[in-house]
């Protein structure tokens, strides 16, 4: 099944469609509505998303290019170009390209659950500093100052606990506070 475009979108903000990169992956955002979350995803070889979880959303893959390797629960499963994977919100997982080839993903989150607030914040912070990896610190570190659903939670819990409390403390110390206005 392949991930149709939305024409009702919520919102027109023309940076929301940016493209942005962290680390081996690009992120695009294709369309949002209330209800869900579009983007296109790809990753180098030797890209790893972490364990984590999504707390509000239900998260599915259409596969467009290449083996992709997610484990899911605990459980190893390889995706290939076409094939589907749905993980359902709270079921923690990773994503993983082992091989020698880019791969390419169409994700949709459902319920949107202020994912596109996150793409935002990061094609913005991309614009002054692109790819870094601190653009993805800022925005955890906004996420409760803003009032926002997390888009994920690295796992285990007491890692994402720790990670919060790192960041809170980089923020206070490197002016972050500044972005809150920005973000409103």
């Amino acid at each position: 099944m392949v991930i149709a475009k939305q024409s009702n979108i919520m919102n027109t903000n023309p940076i929301i469609y940016e493209p942005f990169s962290f680390e081996k992956q690009t992120f695009k955002c294709v369309s949002y509505t209330e209800k869900e979350f579009i983007m296109e995803w790809t990753m180098e070889p030797g890209g790893k998303v972490p364990t984590h979880t999504h707390e509000f959303s239900d998260e599915y893959f259409f596969i467009t290019k290449g083996s992709v390797k997610f484990t899911v629960d605990g459980e190893t499963i390889y995706k290939k170009a076409g094939e589907e994977l749905l993980v359902k919100k709270d079921i923690p997982h990773s994503i993983t390209n082992d091989t020698k080839e880019e791969i390419a993903v169409n994700v949709k989150y459902s319920p949107c659950a202020d994912i596109h607030r996150m793409f935002t914040i990061m094609a913005t912070l991309n614009k002054s500093n692109p790819g870094s990896s601190v653009n993805i610190m800022k925005y955890f570190y906004l996420v409760p100052l803003l009032g926002l659903k997390s888009f994920s939670t690295p796992q285990p819990k007491f890692v994402f606990l720790i990670l919060t409390l790192i960041l809170t403390i980089t923020g206070k110390f490197s002016g972050w506070n500044k972005l809150i206005e920005k973000f409103k």
